[in-house]
C-alpha cells in the first residue's frame, strides 16, 4: 500500500506547555493531562500495544519533521488500518478510531527504525481520532506525548498540538513530505 500520507507536525508554536518536540525533559514534575498528581506516569498507557507489529509504517524512509522542533528530529510514522486508509485517500474526514504514532529520532541516527532493540531517541507522539463530541473545537482528536525515557509527558487535548493540527489539510493530519 502506498501512502504519501502524514506528518504529525507542528511548527513549534508557543502555547501551554511550550513548543512541541523541543524537549521531553519537564522540570518540576510531569505535565501529564488528567494525571491527578505530579508523579511520573508510565507512557506505555498512551501507546497502542504492539503498534510496530500491527500498524502500517506509512513512510518509506525516515524523514525530517519540519514541524516538531523545527527540523531537530527524523521520524517514522505508523498508522492503524483506519488511519492508513484515510491517509492514502487524503481524506477530508478521518474516522473515529484512527490512530497515528510518530517516533522521533535525533537526526543522523540509524536508518531502520524497526531494527531489533532500536528505540526512538526522542519523544513518541500519538494522535487518536475520538468519537464526535470528544473535543469538537479540535476535530475530536486526542494527543499524547511519551518522553524518550518512557514517561507520559502529556495526554488529552493538548493545545500546542491543536494549535497546528487544527489548520492541517486532512482533518488534523499533514501529508508526508519525503
Amino acid at each position: 500500500m502506498t501512502a504519501s500520507a502524514l506528518v504529525v507536525a507542528c511548527a513549534g508554536r508557543d502555547g501551554a506547555g511550550g513548543a512541541v518536540g523541543v524537549s521531553d525533559k519537564v522540570s518540576g514534575g510531569y505535565s501529564a493531562r488528567d494525571a491527578g498528581d505530579d508523579a511520573p506516569l508510565d507512557g506505555a498507557v498512551a501507546l497502542p500495544p504492539g503498534y510496530r507489529e500491527s500498524f502500517i509504517k506509512v513512510n518509506k524512509a525516515r524523514f525530517v519533521s519540519q514541524g516538531h522542533a523545527a527540523g531537530r528530529w527524523e521520524v517514522d510514522v505508523w498508522a492503524n488500518e483506519l488511519a492508513a486508509k484515510a491517509l492514502a485517500a487524503r481524506a477530508r474526514e478521518v474516522p473515529p478510531g484512527a490512530i497515528v504514532v510518530e517516533e522521533h529520532f535525533e537526526r543522523g541516527a540509524a536508518v531502520d527504525a524497526s531494527a531489533e532493540g532500536e528505540r526512538p531517541s526522542g519523544p513518541i507522539m500519538v494522535m487518536e481520532k475520538k468519537p464526535a463530541g470528544f473535543a469538537k473545537e479540535h476535530g475530536d482528536w486526542r494527543w499524547a506525548v511519551v518522553g524518550s525515557q518512557g514517561q507520559l509527558v502529556r495526554d488529552g487535548v493538548i493545545e500546542t498540538c491543536a494549535g497546528c493540527h487544527d489548520d492541517a489539510p486532512m482533518d488534523g493530519l499533514f501529508p508526508i513530505v519525503e
